[in-house]
């Protein structure tokens, strides 16, 4: 490479580095605004904290009911798209104390190593507004005919959490094998209760 080549490569060099950079902090920034003051990768280092909290559940599953919601990506979104709109269970015990339980990406692109996630900001701040009357997230029950039966969604996480799939943002629109993001992860976990034969 000639010095005319390494000064030009140079110069490519330093006009790229701080965009990328940027653009990396933009997303750090982006993923905290809207899910979490903790990163992904905190997210990522409690999964075993998930994962042991879920198996308690399964162990005393009467004790436990779970809800559905959906709500907007973020409290300033003006209009739920196809596209923008995140998916969360609650996690209720028989005290009345709950978590919200949900599967994210660990960065803010397109793909990632995915986590199911207790607690995250967002999920708990929308709901705790949704119950006391400010819906600026746009929260909505996912109906469903019946309740949720709390030991089959529960196993059927558990078993999601063991098959480690990928987070694609688009999952719910292109539905790819071995991907989910958090609507497509709470779709194909939950089971309704089966309906009682009258005696």
């Amino acid at each position: 490479m000639n010095k005319v080549h390494k000064i030009v490569v140079l110069l490519a060099a330093g006009a790229v580095l701080p965009l990328v950079v940027s653009c990396a902090s933009f997303r750090a920034g982006m993923y905290l605004l809207s899910i979490d003051d903790n990163n992904g990768d905190v997210i990522l280092q409690n999964v075993p904290n998930v994962r042991a909290f879920l198996e308690g559940v399964l162990l005393d599953h009467e004790q436990y009911a779970l809800t559905a919601y959906s709500r907007n990506t973020v409290a300033f979104q003006i209009k739920r798209t196809k596209l923008l709109f995140h998916s969360y269970y609650t996690i209720t015990n028989d005290s009345g104390e709950y978590h919200t339980l949900s599967f994210y990406g660990t960065s803010m692109t397109f793909h990632s190593q995915g986590a199911w996630a207790l607690d995250t900001d967002s999920d708990r701040t929308s709901y705790e507004l949704f119950v006391a009357g400010d819906n600026k997230w746009d929260v909505k029950a996912i109906y469903v005919e019946r309740r949720i039966d709390t030991r089959e969604t529960v196993q059927n996480i558990l078993r999601k959490m063991d098959e480690g799939n990928t987070y694609y943002y688009k999952d719910h629109v292109k539905n790819l094998p071995g991907m989910d993001n958090c609507n497509t992860a709470l779709w194909e976990t939950l089971v309704e209760e089966p309906a009682r034969i009258p005696p």
